[in-house]
């Protein structure tokens, strides 16, 4: 009985892997819009079935790829035990702008599905920015504001930061905008408006 499960959970990986291969080549040749649920299981070689059994349609596949995609980068740029550290932090910050900036940057066939791609990478970012600030919480007892609002804030204003960012700041590196994200988020901007003539 064992066996058999294990087999097909052997299968069931197999399939999903030839599915989001087949989506990725796909969106490379035709774009999101152009390619079919038939042109995904032709290219895989698998039937129409085996694809909903995965998908209730091509943008949860979409919205699979573009999560997958997303946490590979952050578990390639941050280490295992990263946490709401200053550093880890500026890591986070820039990979997201440059994230962002590679999908803004271009013409691209994702461009049509814009409010996918943010609502994606902003539930990732809080889902991880909530694992760390849960973390750093359970080691204090301050309970202003919960973790949840907490990691809400943070990733909108590091998402909003990116988008903007790489539609209309085309003088500012990565680096500094990187360390301009990082210094509101450690700091507050209760210092900056304290301050107007800081730039």
């Amino acid at each position: 009985m064992k066996d058999v499960e294990n087999n097909a959970d052997r299968r069931s990986r197999r399939s999903r892997r030839l599915l989001e291969q087949s989506f990725v080549e796909l969106m490379r040749e035709k774009g999101f819009t152009a390619m079919t649920i038939r042109d995904i299981t032709d290219r895989a070689d698998v039937h129409r079935g085996t694809f909903y059994a995965h998908y209730p349609d091509k943008f949860a596949l979409l919205e699979q790829s573009i999560r997958g995609k997303f946490r590979r980068l952050l578990e390639r740029e941050l280490p295992p035990d990263a946490g709401w550290e200053p550093e880890h932090l500026r890591v986070l910050i820039r990979t997201v702008l440059e994230h962002v900036r590679s999908l803004y940057g271009r013409c691209s066939p994702v461009a049509a599905v814009d409010p996918l791609f943010e609502q994606s990478v902003r539930d990732e970012l809080f889902h991880l920015l909530r694992r760390w600030l849960g973390r750093l919480r359970a080691t204090r007892d301050d309970r202003q504001v919960d973790v949840d609002t907490m990691a809400l804030m943070t990733s909108w204003s590091i998402f909003g930061a990116a988008a903007q960012w790489s539609k209309s700041y085309e003088g500012v590196s990565v680096e500094e905008m990187t360390g301009r994200v990082h210094a509101v988020l450690t700091e507050g901007a209760g210092r900056f408006a304290a301050d107007p003539f800081r730039d």
